[in-house]
């Protein structure tokens, strides 16, 4: 339940940051990126379709994803994004650990990654 709350979550903020955000937006130009994430039983699921100047985020599995993450079940998923937060290396141990698996263009994950710094809200200058 926890994990499908975050993916919904990071949707709506992704969507927002698209909407909102001219520096996020910028990230978004030339892209055509569909970012699954997943768990190996194939729910809960949503996808994320990254385009000049939107994000589109839907539940459920695609059939052609750019790249996709499985998890390796949903509460493994939420740890794992949770310890991110001060880890960066947790999902590089998750996928040594054989308990992520990365399917597609890894390079799109990497992209992806640079974008975590938006996704936080910032603090309210004051």
């Amino acid at each position: 339940m926890k994990f499908r709350l975050v993916l919904l979550v990071l949707g709506w903020r992704l969507r927002w940051l698209a909407w909102r955000n001219a520096d996020f937006r910028k990230q978004l130009e030339n892209r055509n990126v569909l970012m699954q994430w997943r768990t190996k039983a194939g729910a809960p699921a949503r996808w994320f379709h990254f385009q000049p100047g939107s994000v589109r985020a839907t539940g459920g599995i695609h059939p052609a994803p750019t790249v996709s993450l499985s998890f390796e079940d949903a509460a493994y998923a939420f740890a794992t994004l949770k310890a991110a937060g001060k880890n960066q290396m947790a999902f590089m141990e998750g996928m040594q650990q054989g308990k992520i698996l990365i399917e597609g263009d890894p390079g799109q994950l990497m992209w992806f990654m640079t974008l975590m710094k938006f996704i936080a809200p910032g603090k309210k200058k004051k």
